[in-house]
């Protein structure tokens, strides 16, 4: 999985990820992009891509890719690293919609049940109401 994939799917703040990743020396910034660094996880690696520009000219871009498997334990590195601002807004409040949508479906599952209460009790009532004026 590319780096940058690892940013999106996990919502991580671009500037503190990459900074972080640059500062332990597990990637390191060059003129194609970015590669290993001597700190690298085992697992990650350096990709490189070819591409032909209009005037005909090949540009070689790099990348560090990491095992699917390593992701977890690059992660767990960045979470106790003490950083601030690990996440992005963008995931922050998308867990904060989620969380309120979940408090939401709990309120509304509760209230259904009482007012599934309140309609025996109800039912109940008429019954008896009925068999008094009859």
């Amino acid at each position: 999985m590319k780096l940058i994939e690892v940013k999106r799917e996990y919502g991580l703040n671009q500037n503190t990820f990459y900074g972080w990743l640059r500062e332990n020396q597990m990637i390191v910034k060059k003129i194609t992009g970015y590669v290993v660094g001597p700190n690298a996880l085992d697992g990650m690696e350096t990709k490189e891509n070819q591409r032909v520009n209009e005037d005909g000219e090949i540009l070689i871009t790099t990348q560090v890719i990491i095992d699917n498997q390593k992701v977890p334990q690059l992660l767990e590195g960045y979470e106790k690293s003490g950083l601030p601002r690990l996440y992005s807004n963008q995931r922050q409040e998308s867990e904060g919609k989620r969380n309120s949508t979940s408090e939401l479906e709990e309120r509304v599952e509760f209230l259904e049940k009482q007012l599934y209460i309140l309609t025996e009790q109800l039912a109940t009532y008429v019954n008896q109401n009925n068999r008094e004026h009859t």
